[in-house]
């Protein structure tokens, strides 16, 4: 009896403290967004907004947004617009075709922004590491700044 009352003292007091332990899946975002991070990447926690009502999104997953900052000086003469994935595949706000390299992002990108001061690609950070390195590869390979765009590779980033 003394040592069931001995064992659930010990339950007692570790039981709060590991449900503050983070799970793998919340390991693996924090590296990845540390990753982001060490390569320029702004990671922000906010959903896509004014997208037209004729792209519907292929989930209603909630979506996390990876930006890479634009100096306006550097876009000048930039495309703007918003690109959405359908079941139909990449459409455009404005109509014009899509960009090649998304073709090269994983799965779970949704949308992607070129705005006046950033671009964005809201995602649902499924994919591990290598889904990661597409996501940050496209974004500098969609950078206007010619050094940024060398950067993005086809397969790996470079930290």
């Amino acid at each position: 009896m003394a040592y069931f009352l001995i064992f659930l003292a010990i339950a007692a007091v570790l039981g709060p403290l590991m449900a503050v332990v983070p799970s793998k899946r919340q390991r693996a975002l924090a590296s990845a967004r540390d990753r982001a991070a060490a390569a320029g990447v702004v990671v922000t926690l906010k959903e896509p907004t004014h997208i037209p009502p004729r792209l519907m999104r292929v989930s209603d997953n909630p979506l996390v947004c990876y930006a890479l900052r634009v100096v306006p000086r550097e876009a000048r003469e930039w495309q703007r617009d918003t690109w959405v994935r359908t079941r139909e595949g990449w459409l455009s706000a404005s109509g014009a075709p899509s960009p090649s390299v998304l073709a090269d992002l994983p799965e779970g990108a949704e949308v992607v922004v070129a705005g006046w001061d950033d671009i964005r690609i809201y995602w649902d950070e499924r994919g591990g590491m290598s889904a990661t390195d597409n996501v940050i590869n496209c974004l500098r390979l969609m950078h206007p700044d010619p050094a940024l765009r060398d950067q993005g590779g086809a397969s790996q980033v470079s930290l």
